[in-house]
């Protein structure tokens, strides 16, 4: 799940780029930033579950097929993804043509129905 050259997004009508890092064994942060270069953009940050499946290759060969979506998150991040992220951070009011520092949120939820809350 370690992608840390910046990606291209395209989300509705603006360009981004984007990178996903760990930062522990069951998280990773997605950062994403408009793409326009000589700015200072006010970056996003999404930390999210990830349940990394090299990591847990034992338990996940032990466990029950069907139980397995039930304790682990093995969804990686996604340009589709991250492009909802984009837009549910821009409903929450994310701003990022103002500088700044970076919006941190926390995805909860799965990729088809999830929220982002401001870390606790």
């Amino acid at each position: 799940m370690a992608l840390r050259t910046p990606r291209a997004l395209h989300v509705d009508g603006r360009d981004y780029r984007w990178v996903v890092r760990h930062l522990d064994a069951d998280h990773v942060a997605v950062r994403v930033w408009p793409d326009r270069p000589g700015r200072a953009p006010r970056p996003l940050e999404v930390v999210r579950r990830f349940d990394d499946p090299w990591l847990n290759f034992g338990v996940l060969l032990t466990a029950p097929a069907e139980r397995i979506a039930e304790v682990f998150q093995l969804d990686p991040v996604t340009p589709a993804l991250a492009a909802d992220l984009v837009r549910a951070a821009l409903a929450a009011d994310w701003r990022p043509d103002e500088p700044g520092p970076a919006l941190r949120l926390v995805m909860h939820g799965d990729r088809a129905d999830f929220t982002l809350t401001p870390p606790a």
